[in-house]
């Protein structure tokens, strides 16, 4: 499911909600309508949540660096803040590992983060 489809099923369920709430819609049809809203509230704040996590694992605002957003103006891409550390290794470490950079764990960095090992990287030929 691509986004357009995903925001044209967002809009239709948001619109049979409110049909609901007013008493439009009555019997099975509001049941259904009630718990596919509830379904997808739940997993628009499951994405949210891991979209929060990866963007703190970045140093980015939530919102990417999008030139609307009202918490950075545009400029929250991955560098913008300190990334977390402990999701940094959740969810960019494993990534890095597969193109052979490796964090030295003994080699402590100014600002906390491990000092990257790029030597294991170019000995594999990985380009960055």
């Amino acid at each position: 499911m691509d986004a357009r489809q995903m925001t044209a099923g967002m809009m239709r369920l948001t619109n049979e909600a409110q049909a609901v709430r007013a008493g439009r819609m009555r019997g099975e049809r509001r049941r259904r309508v009630r718990q596919a809203h509830q379904r997808l509230d739940s997993s628009h704040a499951s994405i949210a949540e891991r979209n929060a996590a990866l963007a703190a694992a970045c140093g980015a605002c939530t919102c990417f660096g999008e030139p609307h957003c009202l918490v950075c103006g545009g400029e929250g891409k991955p560098g913008w803040q300190r990334p977390d550390e402990s999701l940094f290794r959740q969810y960019v470490a494993p990534v890095l590992a597969r193109l052979g950079v490796h964090l030295e764990d003994e080699a402590p960095h100014h600002d906390s983060l491990r000092a990257l090992s790029w030597a294991d990287a170019s000995a594999q030929g990985a380009s960055l």
